[in-house]
């Protein structure tokens, strides 16, 4: 497994535990944290656009990506 695919793999799984823990405060306390919730998210959100900036990067340098598609 590529490393890039293990970090979105992390980054998904920490988005999903967060979103249920999340909800879980919500029904038990009534609110929820709107500013932890807003960083935590924006950061992985960063953390994408930087794996999707490496990825165009290694396509357009002829490094990477043919074996994500097939390319007529």
């Amino acid at each position: 497994m590529k490393t890039s695919n293990r970090i979105l793999l992390a980054m998904g799984l920490f988005a999903l535990a967060f979103i249920v823990a999340m909800t879980v405060i919500f029904c038990v306390k009534g609110a929820v944290p709107d500013t932890l919730i807003q960083y935590t998210l924006g950061a992985g959100g960063v953390e994408a656009l930087l794996l999707a900036g490496i990825k165009i990067s290694k396509v357009r340098a002829g490094k990477g990506g043919e074996d994500d598609e097939e390319v007529p």
